[in-house]
């Protein structure tokens, strides 16, 4: 993998312009409250699958197929380390409040891997990236929906989330994309040029979308209460923990462990990204510190867009060639 400093920084810049630009059309209301939802249903839905499926469409070989097997094994056993063992350790008693604790262990564990880490690791790397970036989150979805689930709501897994975990576009799209790749040595070259118009289009909405959800991610972060968040000291030390010390634990764990390039980097992107929005989905609905879910999800979102670049840096200085 490769990343110049100067390419590097120039990625991080367009995509922290790219968040102004969503914030200035929806305090301008450009982007209105209902138009948000719609455009989070086209990216969700649409544009972040189509991204997914589309950088699988690339030439087999051995080493794509050893590191993405190795990210996959890192994703099954990181999830529960981080559920069952950091998060008790940062917020095991801390802070006072129980539904409290159980709000932070969840974000800490379930960063915004797709609606983030996706396009992030897009922007960041290519398509190589964010071929690497789904496999490494297939297994997210799982234990977000398990015991994510029922650690938050202390609620048993029910229909509704099993349905969730395998029926979510982003993860079919990963396994049919991952498994095409796969058996694409196979397919004859006559039906490769017939679908070439229709890969044309998956590329062609894979542009918009690193775009779309940075713009979409602004939209969000302008309608934050920013003096309320800014004085909350729970807010600011859970934002320490998930987006300096997190990623710093699992970056130090794989690079100790001899692990270079793709192996360290994105496992480190994905672990950087903020709390995840299915959080104050589930928060709101159990009501479970609802305010304090989604001011966490706002402001580590926010704060993010000032750690992410230190996160580059140390991938640069490092593992990234």
């Amino acid at each position: 993998m490769s990343l110049d400093l100067t390419a590097g920084i120039g990625k991080i810049i367009t995509i922290v312009l790219l968040i102004g630009v969503g914030f200035l059309a929806r305090k301008k209301n450009i982007i209105t409250a209902e138009s948000k939802k719609s455009i989070t249903d086209l990216v969700l839905g649409l544009i972040i699958p189509i991204a997914v499926f589309n950088s699988f469409l690339s030439d087999f070989d051995w080493e794509k197929l050893r590191n993405s097997l190795v990210l996959l094994l890192i994703a099954l056993v990181y999830y529960p380390i981080l559920q069952f063992v950091v998060s008790k350790i940062f917020f095991g008693r801390y802070p006072k409040d129980e539904a409290k604790r159980r709000l932070f262990q969840f974000g800490i564990t379930y960063s915004n891997a797709v609606f983030m880490g996706l396009p992030f690791a897009q922007a960041l790397f290519g398509s190589d990236g964010l071929f690497y970036a789904s496999v490494f989150n297939l297994p997210y979805n799982v234990y977000l929906w398990s015991m994510g689930y029922a650690a938050l709501t202390r609620q048993p897994m029910d229909k509704k989330g099993i349905k969730n975990t395998f029926t979510n576009p982003v993860i079919i799209a990963c396994l049919l994309g991952y498994l095409y790749w796969l058996v694409s040595v196979l397919i004859p070259d006559q039906v490769i040029t017939a679908l070439a118009p229709v890969f044309d289009v998956f590329a062609t909405i894979s542009g918009a979308n690193t775009p779309m959800s940075m713009i979409l991610i602004g939209a969000i972060v302008a309608e934050a209460q920013f003096i309320k968040m800014l004085r909350d000291k729970d807010i600011w030390i859970f934002s320490l923990v998930k987006l300096i010390v997190v990623p710093g634990l699992l970056f130090g764990v794989l690079y100790a462990l001899g692990f270079r390039g793709w192996i360290v980097a994105v496992p480190t992107v994905i672990a950087a990204m903020p709390a995840c929005a299915t959080g104050g989905i589930l928060a709101a609905k159990f009501d479970i510190q609802k305010e304090l879910s989604a001011s966490i999800i706002t402001f580590t979102t926010m704060l993010s867009a000032l750690t992410a670049p230190i996160w580059l840096l140390v991938l640069l200085a490092t593992v990234v060639q």
